[in-house]
């Protein structure tokens, strides 16, 4: 089995919760940049390590991961390509959020320094208005 590149690495410590993974994974100068509606706190830019957890708190605050696949991971130069499916409950409103998404990460020193999430903002935004 080959090793985990920065985001697969990334993703394993959010699945298991395990902040120390997460920030191995995260090189220290990292922007992480989810854009959408500023009335939704997870849409922001989030700079450095302490970004990280912060960004992680949030998705910790606002959801319940009912299901969260990648299907595939894909190299090329200094940058990781993914794209998979979420499935979150929103916990303001107990409604559902599910989207596919697409991500785009630069690397630098195996770690991640550009983290750039693509998602359904309309349907997070309809799922997150009671």
């Amino acid at each position: 089995m080959s090793e985990q590149n920065a985001v697969e690495k990334f993703f394993s410590g959010l699945g298991s919760g395990n902040m120390n993974l997460i920030l191995e994974a995260v090189h220290d100068d990292a922007v992480f940049e989810i854009q959408g509606p500023e009335a939704i706190p997870i849409y922001n830019t989030f700079y450095g390590k302490e970004g990280v957890k912060e960004f992680v708190g949030i998705l910790g605050e606002l959801f319940d991961t009912e299901d969260f696949k990648v299907y595939v991971t894909a190299p090329h130069e200094d940058y990781i390509f993914a794209h998979g499916l979420m499935k979150h409950r929103v916990r303001k409103t107990g409604k559902i959020f599910e989207c596919e998404w697409a991500l785009v990460c630069r690397i630098k020193d195996d770690r991640i320094i550009s983290y750039k999430m693509f998602e359904d903002t309309s349907a997070l935004e309809k799922a997150y208005t009671a």
